[in-house]
């Protein structure tokens, strides 16, 4: 199993880390970000769209087909409430009749993209990979974002043609921070300038325009995080971030904007939020725009895939505290124990990714029961 098939399988549970397998999440509300499927045996084409989360998948709709919609933003579980007739949730049964704030899209009925096709499609021999937009989080091939995908460790995020339309002041802010064909030309220019950085991991990626430390960047609260991207020479635009409370800097880009062709997605490196505008004019576009989350950093996927992983590593600092007042010898037999099991689900889900295998809650549960007979065998 290459490298690269190990990072993304890590990556797949980075994200359903971050969602509670046993417990429904309708309690929690409508939750900042979290691991969404839908349920093709319970809604089908024609009824209203549904989505549930990881707990209810696994419970209440195990052995139906379900579709993995990834992550979605402001999302409340729907499992049993009037959108799944005859239906009631095994987890959470008191549920109000809809999610009036939760949004959807063709992605609830397995349809991608702006060709409305699933993933993956029995009619396409490539099956390329497809590439999430951050305003609409709809999926789409490579082939259909009218521009060219740009392949750069730094560059975490894309938005897609028509959210680009629906929010066109994102435009400004692409010609100066974007990694996109509206900017590509200068910003070579620039990369050639201010050559080619490396991060902590040595994974390279080009600056921006302004040479920023795109860690600290996003490292920053809101009111801060404009500021904190200072370079040692001076910069026209990071200045005037420095009094965006005072001034717009939007206004102040614009004025630096020159007449480039606006078409197509664009890809931007994981910093460009911190750049936006926070005056009291913009903030209000950014509601009316239905856009105001791209002020908060965190909502990014990056931050819940970090997230759950530190959630996820605190797995040995609980294990220790919880085995405190157990003598030496019961420490490290449960220890032991407990990297035993470590490796084996590593075996289990590289074997399964070896040979192109879904984890299905069955194979799982055949996988544990193994477990379980070879303990008793060793112990016989």
């Amino acid at each position: 199993m290459d490298q690269c098939a190990v990072d993304e399988l890590y990556e797949a549970f980075a994200v359903l880390a971050g969602s509670d397998p046993d417990h429904c999440s309708y309690p929690k509300g409508y939750m900042k970000r979290q691991a969404v499927f839908a349920c093709n045996t319970c809604v089908q084409s024609g009824m209203d769209p549904a989505g549930v989360c990881l707990a209810c998948a696994n419970t209440c709709h195990d052995g139906h087909d379900i579709c993995e919609l990834y992550t979605k933003r402001n999302f409340r579980c729907d499992c049993g409430n009037e959108k799944f007739p005859g239906f009631t949730c095994k987890l959470h049964a008191d549920k109000e009749g809809q999610n009036v704030k939760n949004s959807y899209n063709h992605n609830y009925f397995g349809r991608f993209c702006s060709c409305d096709r699933p993933y993956p499609d029995e009619d396409d021999q490539v099956n390329e990979e497809m590439i999430q937009c951050i305003v609409c989080e709809d999926w789409f091939h490579e082939k259909h974002l009218q521009a060219p995908a740009v392949d750069c460790e730094a560059l975490m995020e894309m938005i897609c043609a028509r959210c680009m339309t629906r929010a066109p002041f994102l435009w400004t802010y692409a010609d100066h921070f974007a990694v996109s064909p509206v900017n590509k030309e200068g910003l070579c220019k620039e990369q050639t300038d201010a050559g080619v950085m490396s991060d902590e991991k040595g994974k390279c990626f080009h600056t921006s325009v302004h040479d920023v430390s795109s860690a600290s960047l996003c490292s920053q609260p809101e009111e801060t995080s404009g500021a904190a991207g200072r370079m040692s020479s001076p910069d026209p635009v990071t200045d005037l971030q420095l009094s965006k409370a005072t001034q717009c800097v939007l206004n102040e880009l614009k004025a630096k904007d020159a007449a480039r062709a606006r078409a197509g997605s664009v890809f931007w490196p994981y910093f460009w939020r911190a750049k936006l505008c926070t005056c009291t004019d913009c903030k209000r576009m950014y509601v009316k725009t239905g856009v105001p989350f791209l002020l908060d950093e965190s909502d990014t996927l990056l931050a819940h895939e970090e997230k759950a992983k530190a959630e996820t590593l605190t797995s040995e600092d609980l294990l220790l505290s919880c085995i405190s007042s157990l003598n030496h010898v019961q420490q490290l037999e449960i220890i032991h124990q407990y990297n035993e099991l470590k490796h084996e689900l590593r075996e289990f889900l590289q074997q399964s990714a070896d040979q192109r295998q879904d984890i299905t809650p069955e194979a799982f549960r055949e996988f544990l029961e193994e477990l379980q007979t070879r303990k008793r065998r060793r112990l016989n």
